[in-house]
């Protein structure tokens, strides 16, 4: 019976679901002991999910972007999306290209580096 119960574990853990992989990033910027900007990005396959913690501004501005590299090391950013969202709040964008990047500012006049 023991055996049976392994060989069913086993073939059921076959058709189990498996989520996708995530990774996820945290930006905290703080001066002087006070929070500037706290965000939090999670990325899934082509999709990401963008929480505006806090922001001194009141928003935070993103960019989604996709770099090119050439043999030399040289990068070009191709601009995909730049939006704000205003703190305490959550925004998620689909339908991303695979590798792209984000980055993230507490001010619109500031760029992301």
């Amino acid at each position: 019976m023991r055996y049976l119960t392994t060989l069913l574990s086993c073939l059921l853990s076959l058709f189990g679901c498996q989520d996708k992989v995530t990774s996820t990033s945290i930006t905290r910027i703080s001066e002087q002991g006070i929070d500037q900007l706290f965000s939090r990005t999670s990325v899934r396959a082509e999709s990401a999910s963008f929480d505006c913690v806090r922001s001194a501004s009141g928003r935070c501005y993103y960019q989604v972007f996709k770099e090119t590299c050439d043999g030399q090391q040289r990068c070009e950013r191709g601009m995909l999306q730049a939006f704000d969202i205003r703190a305490g709040h959550t925004q998620k964008r689909e339908g991303l290209p695979q590798g792209f990047r984000t980055c993230v500012s507490s001010s619109a006049s500031v760029p992301c580096q």
